[in-house]
């Protein structure tokens, strides 16, 4: 009967530890979504202003470019799953602009079709991460 009866107690303490895990698991992933949306947001923004910097002033773009970057990489930090490919996949974008910018400033033609791809890239992402979250 102390047997059945321990077995009854831990059983149900594991039952609500795995509900608590599951609760700040939860917690965390939502504050993961939020932050990640938040950074993708304002990657989106900041993009389309450095974007249109790359004719005029390529290197104005390419350190608005470079700093969009570090913020998506911050933002990758800790997230898993869809949320993390998301914000990967907008990362890859930006570099994609970066290179156009890099080579902007080494007097290259800007590749309007890689710029065109790559916009396209990070939409699909910002509208993914708002589908996820």
């Amino acid at each position: 009967m102390t047997t059945a009866l321990t077995t009854a107690l831990a059983t149900t303490v594991l039952a609500g530890c795995s509900e608590a895990e599951d609760i700040v698991r939860g917690a965390a992933e939502d504050a993961g979504c939020a932050a990640a949306q938040q950074a993708m947001d304002e990657a989106e923004r900041r993009v389309r202003d450095a974007v249109g910097d790359l004719r005029a002033d390529p290197r104005a773009a390419e350190r608005e470019l470079s700093a969009v970057r570090d913020v998506l990489a911050a933002a990758e930090q800790g997230l898993g799953g869809e949320t993390r490919e998301q914000v990967d996949r907008a990362g890859k974008a930006v570099d994609e602009l970066l290179t156009q910018a890099r080579g902007a400033t080494e007097g290259t033609q800007v590749d309007d079709v890689a710029v065109d791809e790559a916009e396209r890239q990070l939409d699909g992402a910002v509208g993914e991460i708002t589908t996820v979250c």
